[in-house]
C-alpha cells in the first residue's frame, strides 16, 4: 500500500487564516483554498483555488498568487495575455480614428494574439516577450515592431491599473529606433564616478548655483528630467524627515517614466544643507532679476526663473567636471543616477532596496540597466549616503 504524502507544514503559511493546504488523495492532488473577501449579502467567501499533482509546482504556484493578493493583484486564474489584449482593444481605443483602430486591431491580432495569447498573464516572463520579437522581427518592419511591442505594453498597462498584474514585462524588452533589441547591439557602455571622483565633482561646485542639482542627482539617484521638473513644493525642509518628492518630471505628458517612479526619499544631512542654501541663492536672483523674474517655482531654473533644458545642465556639468579634474566628454547627467547607485552598491545596500529608490518597478530593471554599478549585497539611502560622504558635511 503506497505511503500517504504528509500534509506539508510552511513557516510561511502557519499565521494565516486565510489559507488552507491539503492533499486530495482521491484525485492526488495537492490543493490550497485561499479566502479572498467575504460577499456582505450572503455571508459566504470568495475563495480562490490553487492544485497540483507536484508538490514543488503547487508551492510554486501557491507562493505567486500569494505574492499577487498581498500586492493588491486578483489576476483570474485564467487571464491569458489574449483577454488582457482584446480589454485594450475594447476599451482603450475610443479616441484614436477608425483607421488607426482597424490597424492596431490587425496587428494584435496577427502578430500578439497567435504567439503569445494563450500565456497566463501574472505568469509571462521577460524571456518570453523576446523570444517572441525575435520570431518576429526577420518578418516585420524596424516600425511596425516597435509597433507591437508598444501595443503590447499599453495592454499590460491597462492591466495593472485594474490590479490584474503586478510588473509589466513589456516595459523591459525594449528596442532602438532600428528595432534591435537592447542588448543585441554594442552601445555607449554606462559607467558611474568614483568615490573620489564624485567627491572631486561636488567639491568644484560648491559656491555654485550648480552644487545643489548634483548634490541632489548623487545623493538621491533623481533622473535629469525630474531635476528639472522639480518644485519648491516638492521639497520638505522643515520636518522631522527632510523629504524631496518625486511626482513629476519634463517629459511630455509631464508624469515621471514609470508610475514606480513616483517616489518620496529622505534627504541625506548634505542634500539637506544644500538645498537650503540653494533656496537662499535663489532668492537673492530673484531680487537682481527684478521684473524679468518669472516665478514658476522651480528649484533648478536659469536666473530668470525659465526651465532649464538638456543644453543648459549639459554646459554646466562639463564646466564642473573639468574644473574637478575630469575629461568632460566622457560624462553626461543621467551617470549622475549611475554613481548613486554605484556608492549604494558599494556600501552594501541591497539591489532590493535600490530598486525602489531609482523607482523601478522591480529588481529586473536595475539589474539590466545598472548591471556595471552593482555589487553583491542593504540598508537605507539617506544612512548610508551620510556615512559616504561625511567628510563633506
Amino acid at each position: 500500500m503506497p505511503r500517504t504524502p504528509r500534509k506539508p507544514t510552511r513557516a510561511a503559511l502557519s499565521d494565516r487564516s486565510d489559507v488552507s493546504v491539503y492533499f486530495d488523495r482521491v484525485k492526488k492532488l495537492w490543493r490550497a483554498e485561499i479566502r479572498m473577501r467575504q460577499d456582505p449579502h450572503t455571508g459566504r467567501w470568495q475563495v480562490k483555488k490553487v492544485s497540483s499533482k507536484n508538490k514543488n509546482t503547487f508551492y510554486a504556484k501557491l507562493s505567486t498568487i500569494l505574492e499577487e493578493l498581498d500586492q493588491g493583484v486578483d489576476s483570474p486564474a485564467y487571464y491569458t495575455v489574449a483577454d488582457c489584449v482584446a480589454e485594450f482593444l475594447r476599451d482603450q481605443l475610443s479616441d484614436v480614428g477608425a483607421n488607426t483602430r482597424d490597424n492596431y486591431t490587425r496587428v494584435i491580432n496577427t502578430h500578439i494574439t497567435p504567439y503569445l495569447g494563450r500565456h497566463r498573464l501574472a505568469e509571462l516572463r521577460v524571456a518570453d516577450v523576446l523570444a517572441w520579437l525575435r520570431g518576429r522581427k526577420p518578418h516585420l518592419s524596424s516600425r511596425t515592431l516597435r509597433l507591437v511591442l508598444s501595443l503590447l505594453e499599453r495592454a499590460i498597462r491597462y492591466a495593472q491599473v485594474q490590479e490584474m498584474v503586478s510588473r509589466n514585462v513589456a516595459e523591459l524588452a525594449r528596442l532602438d529606433q532600428r528595432g534591435r533589441l537592447r542588448g543585441d547591439q554594442p552601445g555607449r557602455p554606462s559607467k558611474s564616478m568614483t568615490l573620489d571622483q564624485a567627491v572631486a565633482v561636488l567639491k568644484a561646485a560648491q559656491g555654485t548655483r550648480w552644487y545643489a542639482y548634483l548634490v541632489l542627482a548623487i545623493v538621491t539617484g533623481t533622473r535629469t528630467e525630474e531635476m528639472r521638473a522639480l518644485t519648491w513644493e516638492q521639497i520638505t525642509t522643515d520636518g522631522e524627515v527632510p523629504t524631496i518628492h518625486v511626482w513629476a518630471s519634463v517629459r511630455e505628458d509631464g508624469d515621471t517614466k514609470t508610475r514606480r517612479s513616483r517616489r518620496s526619499l529622505e534627504l541625506p544631512d548634505l542634500a539637506l544643507k544644500a538645498v537650503n542654501a540653494h533656496r537662499a541663492m535663489q532668492a537673492h536672483e530673484r531680487l537682481v532679476a527684478g521684473e524679468l523674474w518669472q516665478d514658476n517655482n522651480l528649484v533648478f531654473c536659469t536666473r530668470k526663473g525659465t526651465p532649464l533644458d538638456r543644453h543648459n545642465v549639459l554646459r554646466e556639468l562639463r564646466t564642473i567636471m573639468r574644473k574637478a579634474g575630469l575629461n568632460d566628454k566622457e560624462w553626461t547627467a543621467r551617470e549622475l543616477r549611475h554613481t548613486f547607485v554605484s556608492l549604494l552598491s558599494d556600501h552594501d545596500v541591497s539591489i532590493e532596496e535600490i530598486s525602489l529608490l531609482v523607482g523601478h518597478n522591480g529588481t529586473d530593471t536595475t539589474e539590466r540597466v545598472y548591471r556595471r554599478q552593482l555589487r553583491p549585497v542593504r540598508r537605507s539611502a539617506a544612512t548610508a549616503m551620510n556615512e559616504i560622504l561625511h567628510d563633506l558635511g
